[in-house]
């Protein structure tokens, strides 16, 4: 996501951000970051006291969210954080598939090639280093790029850009809880095809990019599947827990059993 602590960042007037703007940016991030894991149960009550934010925005994020895909409703439970499956990331693929080429058509304005230009020399010095803070700042940088693009493009497509490129920034975020790290690639030949109007050029760069976080998440998807169900797994767990010990009330509760 765009990160507005970032030197790029375009100035804001100063004042406070509104409550429910800022429930949502911090809630999205969470769910997006996987700080809230996939396929969580959550309630509004919860999340306030966890963030620190006020129930009627808590439950206006997340109303937000739902749209966007990132969590739904629970009836008479609450909410949870949708899950990440191999589904999710072929739906993933697909849409930047779809999407993404047609950024090979802007026009970059001067003031932006040039700030977009500076950004992909910050990436290129981060390339290099495999420590995770490099890796963190290099994903940001990356990030921060593809919100400029996004934002010249605007209206719906600028809209569907970021939906999806927040699915994507949550897979890699889930993949990196079992220890497999996405690095982007390199910006700069985007960005100088763009500057140049080179679309065909573009449009290689765009496709390359795509095909590097393809081929990541397949690897990571067929060798780390079983972790894609873990969250599922202990929910099934705690519901036939119950159910079990109905079966076997002559069973002597153990040390350690859950209650």
């Amino acid at each position: 996501m765009y990160d507005p602590s970032s030197p790029f960042a375009q100035i804001r007037a100063p004042g406070a951000e509104p409550k429910t703007a800022f429930a949502l940016k911090r809630l999205r991030r969470a769910v997006i970051e996987c700080e809230l894991r996939p396929d969580a149960e959550c309630s509004e009550p919860e999340l306030a006291k966890r963030f620190g934010l006020g129930r009627a925005a808590v439950r206006t994020a997340l109303t937000t969210l739902a749209a966007e895909g990132l969590v739904a409703v629970e009836p008479r439970r609450g909410w949870r954080v949708a899950p990440v499956t191999g589904a999710l990331i072929g739906d993933v693929i697909r849409a930047r598939k779809a999407i993404e080429p047609g950024l090979a058509e802007l026009r970059l304005p001067p003031d932006v090639a040039t700030r977009l230009i500076a950004m992909t020399r910050m990436g290129a010095a981060l390339q290099g280093r495999e420590d995770r803070q490099a890796l963190v700042t290099l994903r940001a940088t990356d990030r921060q790029i593809l919100d400029q693009l996004a934002a010249q493009a605007g209206g719906l497509v600028g809209g569907w850009l970021d939906q999806a490129w927040n699915q994507a920034d949550r897979v890699t975020a889930f993949f990196d809880l079992a220890g497999r790290h996405h690095r982007p690639i390199g910006r700069e030949p985007l960005v100088a095809a763009l500057a140049a109007g080179n679309t065909e050029a573009a449009q290689r760069e765009i496709a390359a990019a795509i095909a590097s976080f393809q081929d990541f998440a397949t690897d990571a998807l067929f060798t780390l599947s079983s972790s894609l169900d873990v969250a599922g797994s202990a929910r099934r767990q705690r519901q036939t827990r119950p159910a079990a010990r109905a079966a076997r009330p002559d069973r002597p509760q153990q040390q350690g059993d859950i209650t």
